[in-house]
């Protein structure tokens, strides 16, 4: 079955698996299954920086850290436009630059989250070719 998820490269991700389709839809079920809560912890982090803005020093490095691992599972599925926003986000926490981060981030959250239902949508399919 091919790798048909918007957002995912199927040649790269076919080439990063070394063509091992059982393996990507284990890496993907991961992806599915652990990026909600890392997520959820940019949500927080984000929540944070709005209420106290003077705390951005504390904040960014753990935000940078958060949106670092994004970034290594986006690359590891193939997902090469997620990993690259992931990589701008990181490179702006890094900078120090907040309001970037302010800036950007609800929009790559929803980013992800489309990506995990595709995702999920196609993992389904194979489910149900599985069973056929």
């Amino acid at each position: 079955m091919d790798i048909q998820i918007p957002g995912v490269d199927q040649e790269k991700a076919l080439d990063l698996f070394e063509d091992d389709m059982e393996l990507f839809e284990k890496v993907a079920r991961s992806f599915v299954l652990v990026t909600p809560a890392v997520l959820d912890k940019l949500r927080l982090i984000e929540n944070q920086m709005i209420e106290n803005q003077s705390a951005s020093a504390e904040l960014l490095p753990n935000y940078a850290s958060t949106i670092h691992g994004i970034k290594g599972t986006s690359a590891t599925i193939g997902a090469e436009e997620t990993r690259t926003a992931a990589l701008n986000l990181e490179k702006m926490a890094k900078a120090g630059n907040m309001s970037g981060v302010l800036a950007e981030n609800q929009t790559f959250v929803r980013q992800v989250e489309k990506l995990i239902v595709d995702i999920n949508k196609w993992l389904e399919q194979c489910d149900n070719k599985k069973i056929e």
